[in-house]
């Protein structure tokens, strides 16, 4: 029991047959991109029948087959299946080897040290299978003696279990595998076709110098691989993380509803992260950390089971207030972690989760409304832009009486805030020889100033007050940053605001 692999042949269908059942009785292709001219990537068995087959351009295929049925999947969708696929098999073995991105759906386990762990290397392998048929996929798992053989082996088995019991089974099998069902350059395989070369034994039963010389080093490699010249060891790859979210108290916490009302943000982000990865909550765990005195602190552990996988935080919450509840810390609560046990997530729970607002508008409203009542109408305003010459003209204050959806526009570069006073302050006079070395703008605790740039000038209102303001941004010692500006008329500079 030393080395499985797992091929799961044409994973993308696959994903998509999960997500869509009802396709399997039709001919179906992956496609690039979503128009007449994108490429076939994928194609089913019924299509491949009506000769669609990978490379064609969409449009040409659905002249083959009028009932072609055609899908995008995204890279992430792909990547996101490989990272759970990742996540069970590390569960039957330490160190896991996924192919490699041109070949998605290939893995191989390392069996070494599981003996005292699986009975024999048929249950490790059943094991395996079972993990992928949990998850709604099928494939092949052969459990062998090196990579390539076994990598080989379940390319031409496509599904089923295989476990060679000895090395001289493995060479035997291998040499059966046809070249045709190897991801090899098909140039390459149409000139080995020329020389009768169509399993891997013939292949290595040609002389090695001449498959380097007239072949390259691609199809030597290769050659190696299939003969056993060449060492292939496993290259795993770490675990996935599990999601978790932790929670640092300002001050120690023992009063259980706002012990809960901490654990509810971190709930939130927790379902976030499994949403998106298309997961649901079978188990949440809930790890407080409990300080018993000055120095010394202990660890409770809680894991509260929904009666079915769910992404609704309420019902996880109410659970966890009810265990609190019935069982209260022992000592004040410094910080928490929080973290989930997780399966495929339904299209009907996703379809929930996706619906349900981050925000209670509703609830947000009402809370507007008794602001309103207990502190005047004015007490609740919010900002918008108006037609003025001057920064402190160009917005003012409304009344808010409904709270609506933010939808922000993405933005490239983080923009930066400007902070208005609400009336320009006077900044105190400073003689005009050290402004350029050691003018101080706003007290000694900001520094001087250490670089101003300007003047933007703001001129106008000859028709009732003419004004001249030539504005300066003025970086402070500190850091800090003020908008301030020289009034002409007024001889006297003031602050207007600052840049954060």
């Amino acid at each position: 029991m030393r080395v499985a692999c797992v091929d799961l042949p044409a994973l993308p269908l696959q994903l998509v047959w999960r997500r869509e059942p009802e396709l399997r009785a039709h001919a179906v292709v992956i496609i690039d991109e979503d128009r007449p001219q994108g490429t076939v990537v994928w194609a089913c068995e019924r299509a491949r029948g009506t000769g669609v087959l990978p490379g064609q351009r969409y449009a040409h295929a659905l002249s083959l087959c009028r009932d072609l049925r055609a899908r995008v999947v995204a890279p992430e969708i792909i990547e996101a299946a490989i990272v759970e696929l990742r996540t069970v098999l590390h569960a039957l073995s330490p160190r896991v080897e996924p192919g490699p991105d041109d070949s998605p759906g290939t893995f191989w386990l390392d069996g070494d040290g599981l003996q005292r762990i699986f009975d024999s290397a048929s249950a490790w392998g059943m094991k395996i299978m079972a993990a992928v048929t949990g998850l709604g996929l099928a494939g092949a798992v052969v459990v062998g003696f090196s990579r390539f053989a076994t990598y080989a082996i379940a390319r031409a088995t496509r599904e089923g279990i295989t476990v060679l019991r000895a090395d001289a089974d493995e060479r035997a099998a291998a040499s059966a595998v046809p070249l045709a069902r190897l991801d090899i350059d098909p140039k390459l395989r149409d000139s080995l076709a020329r020389l009768g070369v169509m399993t891997l034994g013939q292949m290595v039963r040609l002389p090695a110098g001449g498959v380097l010389e007239r072949f390259g080093r691609d199809a030597h490699r290769m050659y190696q691989l299939a003969a056993g010249e060449r060492w292939d060891p496993l290259v795993p790859v770490a675990p996935p993380e599990a999601p978790d979210e932790h929670v640092l108290l300002d001050d120690d916490e023992q009063d259980i509803e706002r012990l809960v009302f901490f654990l509810k943000s971190a709930i939130d982000r927790l379902l976030d992260r499994l949403a998106a990865k298309a997961r649901a909550v079978t188990a949440l765990h809930v790890e407080l950390t409990l300080r018993r005195n000055v120095g010394h602190t202990n660890l409770r552990a809680d894991v509260i089971k929904p009666a079915q996988p769910t992404l609704d935080a309420r019902s996880l919450v109410r659970l966890l207030h009810l265990r609190l509840t019935g069982m209260p810390p022992e000592a004040p609560v410094h910080q928490a972690r929080v973290w989930a046990d997780d399966v495929a997530a339904t299209r009907e729970q996703l379809a929930m989760f996706a619906q349900k607002p981050r925000r209670d508008l509703r609830a947000a409203d009402e809370a507007i409304a008794r602001v309103r009542a207990e502190l005047g109408d004015d007490a609740v305003v919010r900002a918008v832009l108006r037609d003025g010459h001057l920064p402190e003209a160009s917005f003012g204050w409304e009344r808010l009486s409904h709270v609506v959806q933010a939808k922000p526009s993405p933005k490239l570069v983080r923009p930066l805030v400007r902070r208005l006073h609400a009336k320009p302050q006077l900044l105190p006079p400073q003689p005009r020889q050290v402004r350029d070395d050691g003018w101080l703008l706003s007290g000694l605790e900001h520094g001087a100033v250490v670089r101003i740039m300007g003047p933007y000038i703001v001129s106008g209102g000859w028709w009732a007050h003419e004004l001249h303001r030539e504005y300066h941004f003025a970086e402070l010692r500190r850091g800090d940053c003020l908008w301030v500006f020289y009034d002409r008329n007024r001889r006297r500079w003031f602050c207007q605001g600052a840049v954060e």
